[in-house]
């Protein structure tokens, strides 16, 4: 559960909006706390987007419509007629909206002196806005919808914690009761869980995992077949199956082409009827969708929960496969060194390098939801040239200047399509990308063991004026690093990771800092509290680590 949340719930959000000052100050909070925008959604409202649908009233924001109280939609209204007529509600960047929130929460701490304000963002105050509906009783699917939100496992820390009642309510659904008086499909669904859980822990290559899995979940009572495909760019290619056979899983591949992109963007579980079955498609997630697993189950046996279910164990097996080609690349004996050369029409950084006539080299970059966290040095270029090119391209996300020195100027971009994420989710380990007006080099290692064509072809298949222009063996670091980095890799999660590799390379060791605990924060898409926690577990590993090797 979110205690920022929970504590705007419970009488802060009220607080909070009484130490605004400004009408628009009022507005921006209600937007994020009762609306649900993000702040790039914020500065785009439009007036004349909100449409009334029955009683309901709705914004169109893009990619959904969320959904706008009454009380809202007045007051945008009268802001409305109180200012000249514009073609956006509030005409400030995305960065003034989160100044603005931050300056808010100062104000609402100094007037009552609970220190908890200065921490809330516009993050938070969205978060609140889902933790209030999920509270009140609205379907998780349709917050889904109105949100920013886009998975069920996003929304875990404000789902209301079920009582006896309800539990014992949502398992006395007519299904078969098993001996141990649980329903069936969730023992089978629970049992297959632990089943793959213990193997996984034995597993030493793809290939085990991948027929281990397959066999397990085909074995269950209940599941007619499974097979699992492994995604390498937007191909599949089969890698195990059981009880099927290949030509029907083509056939499949083919015939459910919607539902197949819906797993692998919304890295969701999602099921279609087939004749007297359904068949349910279950995304191996980590960094992306790595591979899809299919199971054939009974017609309408399967439950909402179950697929949930299904979901979280798509994640550990994708989080195996990582861990395995991690241990690969760290334990073998040479690694092989690939050079690519990219040509400069490649999104985004070669196209901006050659209309700006400028140079990009990356520091260092950070596994995010969507796309690539990177921290870039640019040189001979201005931080606004390269964010009005930024805000004409969908291959950027987000970007934020950190900070400048006589090396160039330090920006931090979430890239969506980039040569540096390809090859990170092909298996490689990014040594460094260097852009000039001329294009790109792009030089990263993988385990000699890997499928060294496979990859080559990932990168020059998403982009084609990329061409590999070298391949050597090289020699791994001295045993000690490799010791040092590996044991320090097996005790951090992915978010302590992720915290600190962000907390690095964007500055927040610096003195004086270039980024700030709350934008890091926000380029994490966790709260401040949060990426705190992280960050400090992530530390006190480090350190022990540290004098565990020099001891």
């Amino acid at each position: 559960m979110d205690g920022i949340a929970q504590f705007l719930c419970a009488g802060g959000y009220e607080r909070l909006r009484r130490a605004t000052q400004t009408h628009r100050g009022d507005l921006i909070v209600r937007l994020c706390g009762e609306v649900g925008l993000q702040p790039s959604e914020v500065v785009a409202v439009n007036p004349n987007d909100i449409q009334q649908v029955g009683t309901a009233r709705l914004l169109d924001v893009g990619d959904r419509e969320a959904f706008v109280p009454a009380a809202v939609a007045h007051a945008v209204q009268k802001y409305t007629q109180s200012v000249n007529g514009t073609d956006t509600l509030v005409n400030i960047s995305e960065r003034r909206v989160q100044m603005l929130v931050r300056e808010n929460g100062t104000r609402a701490a100094d007037a009552t002196g609970d220190s908890r304000f200065r921490e809330i963002s516009s993050r938070d105050l969205r978060a609140a806005h889902a933790y209030q509906l999920l509270h009140d009783g609205v379907d998780t699917r349709i917050v889904l919808a109105v949100t920013a939100y886009d998975r069920v496992a996003a929304l875990e820390p404000y789902l209301p914690s079920p009582d006896r009642e309800e539990l014992v309510a949502a398992l006395s659904e007519e299904r078969t009761m098993t001996a141990e008086g649980l329903p069936g499909w969730l023992r089978r669904t629970v049992q297959v869980a632990a089943d793959v859980g213990e193997a996984l822990a034995v597993a030493d290559s793809t290939e085990d995992i991948y027929e281990m899995v397959c066999g397990q979940l085909a074995d269950t009572d209940g599941y007619r077949f499974a097979w699992i495909v492994e995604r390498i760019n937007d191909d599949f290619t089969i890698q195990a199956h059981t009880g099927v056979a290949i030509d029907n899983i083509e056939q499949t591949l083919a015939d459910q082409t919607d539902l197949i992109a819906a797993v692998t963007e919304k890295k969701m579980v999602q099921a279609t009827d087939v004749g007297d079955t359904t068949l349910l498609v279950v995304p191996l997630v980590g960094e992306t969708t790595r591979g899809l697993v299919g199971i054939r189950t009974l017609r309408g046996d399967a439950n909402a929960i179950e697929r949930d279910l299904l979901g979280v164990l798509g994640a550990q097996v994708g989080h195996a496969l990582a861990v395995i080609e991690h241990q690969q690349l760290l334990l073998a004996n040479t690694a092989t060194e690939l050079t690519f050369d990219i040509g400069h029409e490649t999104p985004f950084l070669p196209e901006t390098a050659a209309a700006l006539d400028c140079e990009f080299e990356l520091v260092g970059i950070v596994p995010a939801d969507e796309g690539v966290l990177c921290y870039v040095t640019a040189r001979a270029v201005t931080p606004d040239a390269v964010f009005e090119r930024a805000a004409i391209t969908d291959s950027v996300e987000d970007i934020r200047f950190v900070g400048d020195d006589n090396t160039g100027v330090l920006l931090e971009l979430t890239l969506r399509n980039s040569p540096i994420q390809v090859l990170a989710t092909a298996g490689g380990q990014i040594q460094s990308y260097e852009v000039n007006s001329h294009g790109g080099q792009l030089v990263g290692e993988v385990s000699t063991d890997a499928n060294i064509r496979s990859i080559v072809e990932t990168v020059t298949d998403a982009f084609p004026t990329a061409h590999l222009t070298a391949k050597r063996e090289t020699e791994p670091e001295t045993t000690t690093d490799v010791q040092f980095r590996e044991t320090l890799a097996d005790e951090l999660t992915e978010r302590q990771t992720a915290a600190l590799r962000s907390a690095y390379f964007g500055g927040y060791f610096e003195w004086p800092r270039d980024s700030t605990a709350e934008e890091l924060a926000d380029s994490l898409n966790v709260s401040s509290p949060t990426l705190h926690h992280h960050l400090r577990i992530a530390q006190k590993k480090l350190l022990q680590s540290f004098f565990d090797e020099i001891r």
